[in-house]
Parts: structure tokens; sequence; C-alpha cells
């Protein structure tokens, strides 16, 4: 496939046309959806690794990256302290348990997650990128964002924070911090978590992350290296085995991308050396996923061939 073209544009303009022949009354709203209405607000773009671009729908509608924010957020702890050190207090295996899960910690070496895409994980991720404290830490963490968006306003919504299920967040930090997997205070750690999830984007700044993970590490307009390679690889490879909850398994068979998503409805989704997806669509499924994203690029994939299998 060579770049992005008024074909393709064309095309996704036509996916997401059929997808509003689907209803949603009967799905689960988003962390982030205020009415009916809401939940019909699909869009998408597609940006090639070069830089071309296509979209359609709602690509500006702005929505919090909740946890697709977990997969930006390893690739900085990994570029920050190695994988060595990062994966001795997380682990690289797929969970069969919901995202939020307190029994993961139980099980295997107690404490330690079984991943970084889970919200245990990502605290502990979160946790181990450079900082003096909470704040120079979540400022280096939106920085980096803003970057992989090529977007400098990218900044996270005080609201949405204070939204966020942090009474949840606060007993797997502490059941952690209680098995010496973390040290430090709930400011320092907790909180540059919960600020990440809450940072606001659109679609067309998620397919410019994306872009930058397909194009291994290098930024798709100018070629400026933002991520080492060897961190893009094991990134994307944690994405494919555990990027969408405990339907990661089942997405892997039918879509075949390496994706992150997150209960805003946002999904991000990796053809490495070909092209960055951003989706949003707010309706989800008992799983926590897109409805409407997983619907459009399953067509995509085997329209266009994306699988890494196929």
């Amino acid at each position: 496939m060579e770049g992005i073209d008024k074909m393709m544009s064309e095309y996704l303009s036509e996916t997401l046309a059929r997808d509003r022949e689907y209803r949603h009354e009967n799905e689960r709203p988003s962390f982030t959806e205020e009415g009916e209405a809401d939940r019909e607000r699909v869009g998408i773009a597609v940006m090639g690794a070069e830089g071309s671009l296509a979209q359609a729908g709602c690509v500006e509608q702005r929505f919090p990256l909740e946890s697709v924010s977990k997969a930006l957020t390893l690739a900085l702890a990994l570029e920050d302290v190695g994988a060595e050190v990062l994966f001795e207090r997380v682990g690289m295996e797929p969970s069969g348990d919901p995202y939020h899960s307190m029994a993961t910690l139980e099980e295997g070496e107690v404490g330690v997650p079984s991943n970084p895409m889970i919200n245990a994980g990502a605290i502990v991720t979160t946790a181990m990128i450079k900082g003096r404290d909470g704040e120079e830490r979540f400022a280096r963490l939106r920085d980096f964002f803003r970057r992989l968006a090529g977007n400098p306003s990218l900044d996270y919504d005080p609201a949405m924070f204070e939204a966020e299920d942090q009474d949840l967040n606060r007993a797997l930090f502490y059941f952690m911090r209680s098995h010496d997997v973390l040290e430090g205070s709930e400011e320092d750690l907790l909180v540059p978590y919960l600020k990440q999830t809450s940072i606001e984007v659109n679609c067309l700044d998620l397919a410019r992350m994306a872009a930058v993970l397909a194009n291994r590490g290098k930024d798709p307009e100018s070629g400026e290296r933002l991520i080492g390679e060897e961190t893009v690889s094991l990134v994307l490879t944690l994405m494919f085995t555990t990027g969408m909850y405990d339907q990661s398994g089942r997405y892997a068979i039918e879509v075949g991308v390496p994706s992150k998503s997150g209960v805003s409805g946002a999904i991000l989704a990796v053809v490495p050396d070909r092209m960055g997806l951003g989706v949003i669509g707010p309706a989800l499924n008992e799983h926590g996923n897109s409805v409407a994203g997983l619907r459009i690029l399953k067509q995509l994939s085997q329209q266009w061939r994306l699988g890494m299998f196929t």
C-alpha cells in the first residue's frame, strides 16, 4: 500500500456511513459520554508512515486518552530506565481479568502486575518515568505526548482528572506499595498516572501518535527520531498481546494489528511500516472496547489486508 490517498478517504467515509446503520442502544456508555446522541459520534483518522492523511467522521471531537495512554507511557518509561529495570516490577503476560482487577496482583509474584496495559501495571510504569517529583514526572510525560502528536497544546482536563475512579486506583497503588513494588507518595507516583489518562486528544492527534510507532519511532513528517526502535518493538508486541483488555486474543485474530483501547471509546492502532490509525466510538462492549471502533477496524483490516499474518 503506497501511502494514504483520496480513495482511502472515500473508503473511510463509506465505512462510517455503513456503521451508522447500527444503533447502540444496548451497549455500555463510555466513561465520557454525555447523552444518547454522543455514542453515535464516530470518527477515524489514518496517517501513513510518511505523513499522508485520510479521515472521516468526527475527527476533531476531543476525548481523554484513558487507557490508550498506557502504551505511550510505556514507551517513555522504557526509554528512561530500560526493559530490564522496568520488567523487574511489571510482568509481560496477558491477563484474563478486567483491566482494573485487584485479583491479578494476588497471583504469581504478589504485588507485581501482569502487564503494563492494565491499571496496576500502568501505575508502576508511570512511576518509573524520571522526575524529581510528580509534577516533573507528569510534565515530561505530557511533553512526550505533545511531540508524538505534533500538538504543543495537549493537556489534561482537570474535570476529567477529578472524575477518574481514584479510590480503586488508590487501592491498587497502596497494595503494590505494601509489597515494595512501589516506593514513594501518592502525589509523586499515582497522580501523574491519573493525569495522563485525562489528557485530551482527537483522532488526528491519535493517528499521528500511532504513525510514529508505525514509522519505527520516527516523526512521520520530519523524520526526527522520537522513540528508539527497540522500544517501539517492545511496545507493539505488548499492544498486540495485551492492548485490548481481556478481548486481546480475539482481537488479534479478527483484526491482527497492535492496538490499545480506552474507556473513552478510543482505539490507537498501528500497522508497522505502513500506517497509524486513531478511532473514536463512544459506545462500549462488555470488555470496555469501542463497539464501532472494533467493527470499523475489522472491516479495514480485511479490506486493506492490515493483519500482521495476512
